[in-house]
């Protein structure tokens, strides 16, 4: 693990994985509330394919630190852009990212469009098509779902503190508690997937939430990357439903969808094999100029 040092003070727990003479390689974005550790599966997989694999925390996630700059979208794609020069200043690059990841990813482009022409593919799992909802469909049972989420983030909001006394008394196995100081030593591998929230405070896991939320389609800068991106759903996903991506992929002629059959949210988990096939199948040399 090495920690990259950004301007405003944060740290990101990153992993760099295989040869620095590798052809290409392929940087990995989780999403919100998890770790790095969601690829681990991938990793593996990824090697043996030759590929070179950086994965990393997102700020406030994991291990890494939350710093000063304001919690939004656009510092995630800036964290990437810091992440990508850290640990791959050249060379041809394949972004993967998951949900938020998929969202930072796409914003990345948008924003820092010098790395446009080394980039051989976006594999974009779960992409929502504008911002994201509390509210993924129609019917008793997405109606209840969506009920308990808009109480979630309502209490995020208006209770942070209350909330943070709260999850500081959690089992340390809980994906919600709080645990602010709790940074592995250098050395170590991600946190556990699902403890990625372990150091954030409530009031930004909710200023976080609310921004994500106000997103706006804005798939332009995507459209220039024509078949470079492939755009992967669950059939059964119940966070970012399928006919999100659809919409997505609707502006994007060129773009690639793929729905998997019987796929939730975990798609990355649940169905390793396949993500990593993609993310190698974006291995072309044709791609790049």
């Amino acid at each position: 693990m090495r920690a990259i040092q950004l301007p405003d003070g944060a740290r990101l727990s990153t992993h760099v994985d295989g040869p620095a003479q590798a052809p290409v390689t392929a940087v990995l974005v989780h999403g919100l509330s998890v770790t790095a550790a969601l690829w681990r599966s991938h990793v593996p997989l990824l090697l043996h394919e030759g590929m070179r694999v950086v994965r990393y925390d997102h700020r406030a996630h994991g291990s890494s630190t939350r710093g000063t700059a304001a919690l939004n979208l656009d510092q995630l794609a800036d964290d990437l852009a810091q992440v990508l020069d850290a640990t791959t200043p050249q060379g041809p690059l394949v972004l993967a990212g998951h949900s938020m990841g998929a969202m930072t990813v796409m914003r990345l482009v948008a924003r820092h469009p010098r790395f446009a022409p080394r980039i051989r593919g976006l594999v974009l799992i779960s992409p929502p098509y504008g911002g994201i909802s509390t509210r993924t469909g129609t019917g008793p049972a997405h109606s209840f779902l969506a009920l308990g989420r808009s109480l979630l983030v309502s209490t995020c909001t208006h209770a942070p503190s209350l909330l943070d006394a709260v999850r500081q008394r959690l089992p340390a196995a809980s994906r919600w508690a709080l645990r602010p100081h709790a940074h592995p030593e250098s050395g170590a591998g991600p946190l556990p997937c699902r403890q990625g929230l372990h150091t954030m405070a409530t009031g930004d896991i909710a200023a976080l939430w609310h921004d994500l939320a106000d997103q706006q389609p804005d798939p332009g800068a995507l459209r220039q990357l024509g078949s470079r991106v492939h755009l992967l759903a669950g059939s059964l996903d119940a966070h970012i439903p399928p006919e999100q991506t659809s919409r997505l992929a609707a502006c994007l002629p060129s773009a690639r969808l793929e729905t998997v059959p019987d796929a939730t949210h975990a798609l990355p988990l649940r169905h390793a094999q396949l993500v990593s096939e993609r993310i190698s199948r974006c291995d072309a040399p044709s791609h790049i100029p």
